[in-house]
């Protein structure tokens, strides 16, 4: 790295250090959930390394524990992290003219807080203009710095939770924490009207069908969010007071 480049990587990895509480809360609070699954120590671990993604990590160690097909598994995690497909749309204009395995291990290290301050930094791609005036890709620095902070954070908090679960008794009301956790995390998305909207959809449809099986209500109101999301962006009148 070129000293530019490696300030535009120190200064990505402080800009995500800021909210290290949140992310290794909910990921110590992922890492115990997993231990008191079914999940074997040495899973839990390649769980926490491979598929690294919080929200489809929880609502799939039921989903395992129920000895559900692989098939629905593996849907109900699609469906949890659908905003990763979203994710990708809007940094795809970004860095294009990366790589194929530079963009598949980009899109692996992309987490909620990495995009949301990306684009809150740079909100438009760079010009054909501007890329080959910026030879250093000094953006994708200052993205790699936010990632690597975003994912050693979690990895230390999964781990912790995952090798320190049977010190943990289950009174403590874990799954309380993990919802603060979730709340801290959710709150600085809701900025624009699109956004409260969906979490309000999610919100109703979730209570609405909290009994049915294999808690697919959380599919189902992942689905309705984001159609409700869609339909309120497209219009400039939607809004929350």
């Amino acid at each position: 790295m070129t000293p530019e480049q490696k300030q535009f990587f120190s200064e990505g990895f402080k800009e995500m250090s800021r909210s290290g509480v949140t992310i290794l809360t909910w990921g110590f609070v992922t890492g115990i959930a997993m231990a008191k699954s079914t999940l074997t120590l040495h899973q839990a671990l390649a769980m926490s390394l491979f598929v690294y993604a919080g929200s489809s990590q929880l609502a799939a160690l039921p989903l395992i524990a129920a000895g559900l097909p692989i098939w629905m598994i593996l849907i109900t995690s699609f469906m949890v992290n659908l905003r990763f497909v979203i994710f990708s749309l809007g940094l795809q204009a970004h860095f294009s003219y990366l790589p194929l395995w530079r963009r598949i291990f980009l899109g692996y290290c992309t987490a909620d807080f990495s995009y949301l301050l990306y684009l809150k930094r740079y909100p438009k791609p760079q010009t054909f203009h501007e890329m080959h005036a910026d030879q250093q890709h000094l953006r994708l620095h200052w993205m790699m710095g936010m990632q690597f902070s975003n994912w050693v954070l979690w990895q230390v908090g999964s781990f912790s939770g995952i090798l320190l679960a049977s010190q943990i008794p289950d009174s403590w009301g874990l799954e309380f924490a993990g919802a603060i956790a979730l709340l801290a995390i959710i709150v600085p998305m809701l900025d624009r009207a699109s956004a409260r909207w969906a979490a309000l959809t999610a919100t109703v449809v979730a209570v609405a069908t909290y009994g049915i099986p294999f808690r697919l209500n959380i599919v189902l109101a992942i689905g309705a969010a984001l159609i409700v999301g869609m339909m309120t962006d497209k219009s400039p009148k939607g809004s929350i007071p």
